[in-house]
């Protein structure tokens, strides 16, 4: 029985990585695991600010590698991992990486060559298919699938909001492929009983260089980090939120049905997974179901209200602790027979 973990790196509020990395340490936690932490480097004021000590993890020097002597280790999409993978391999009973990407890194592509990587993790099987194909021909690949927990007591739920508006939002990061070319056209062609008020969140001098041009008085744009999750989702009735990137399995979409905000995304990818059309939210295939179904949502209040509450019990029921420590279990029981499964392959999928 499984009764450590050792963390590559840290978590931090930043990043979707390092936050789902913090929640997972809930989880293991709860699984009475005991959670040991080495960082990549030394902590900055934000990584001090998770406290992690206070809840129990025990700390490593940074970059200690010959302290994890007989430690599974795990990292969240670090490249520093994965940069000192050789040695850490010397010293860890096993490596496991979790890439939260669509795409490979070229050291993980390296390491699974060199055999310093034992496991590869996903969460969705669409993540899987295009990342796999450059490592299973390398070497012994071992791909192991969990069901991630999302802690959703940081996100309060809000089903009583203000009507004088239909408000509305979209948060990520200052990066141009986060915002699909058509959302300001989105936003101004959508109507609405009332007046429209939009909040973007992760608003920059790169987003402004792919459209040209400041989003309409009515919709305030705020650099990431301009405004707390909380009060963002607090603020927002819906999500309504293109993008011209292919998602995983997106955390704006967990923070958005833990707090209440409805979803209108593209019908693609991890949204997919997380929204069940006319039920939990919306899915949009091109820009103008993007218009009708935001409009609709404007228009429908008792449809919002259900939304909201059967987006709230699909969260729990598929990304609640127990189904995760379900899955995570299964993970560990690998890990523990891999001295067993020498050049084995096996192939777990959580359910």
């Amino acid at each position: 029985m499984l009764d450590a973990i050792c963390v590559i790196g840290h978590p931090s509020r930043l990043g979707g990585a390092d936050t789902e990395l913090d929640h997972q340490i809930h989880c293991w936690q709860a699984m009475g695991l005991e959670v040991h932490v080495c960082p990549t480097f030394p902590l900055d004021t934000n990584q001090r600010s998770m406290r992690l000590e206070e809840r129990g993890c025990i700390y490593h020097a940074a970059r200690d590698w010959a302290s994890l002597e007989g430690l599974h280790c795990i990292s969240f999409c670090n490249g520093e991992y994965l940069k000192a993978l050789r040695e850490i391999s010397q010293h860890a009973r096993s490596t496991s990486f979790v890439n939260c990407m669509s795409w490979n890194f070229d050291m993980e592509i390296e390491a699974q060559e060199k055999g310093w990587l034992d496991f590869h993790l996903y969460q969705t099987r669409h993540s899987f298919e295009k990342v796999s194909q450059k490592l299973q021909n390398r070497g012994i690949y071992r791909p192991l699938f969990f069901q991630p927990y999302f802690h959703a007591d940081e996100f309060p739920f809000i089903d009583d909001r203000p009507q004088d508006k239909f408000r509305f939002g979209r948060i990520s990061r200052d990066d141009p492929d986060k915002f699909g070319r058509q959302q300001l056209w989105i936003y101004e062609t959508m109507t609405a009983p009332v007046l429209k008020e939009g909040l973007i969140l992760g608003w920059g001098p790169k987003v402004e260089q792919k459209f040209g041009r400041r989003p309409h008085d009515y919709i305030q744009a705020l650099p990431a980090g301009g405004l707390g999750q909380r009060a963002f989702y607090a603020q927002c009735e819906a999500i309504i939120m293109t993008t011209d990137t292919f998602e995983n399995l997106p955390r704006v979409g967990f923070e958005a049905m833990a707090s209440g905000s409805i979803l209108v995304v593209d019908d693609r990818a991890g949204w997919k997974l997380e929204v069940d059309d006319g039920v939990t939210g919306w899915l949009c295939q091109d820009d103008r179901e993007f218009v009708y179904k935001a409009s609709r949502c404007a228009f429908e209040h008792a449809e919002r209200q259900e939304m909201r509450l059967a987006a709230r019990r699909k969260l729990e029921a598929n990304w609640g602790m127990q189904v995760a420590m379900d899955s995570w279990a299964q993970v560990f029981e690998e890990w523990e027979l891999l001295d067993t499964k020498v050049g084995a392959n096996p192939e777990l999928v959580a359910t």
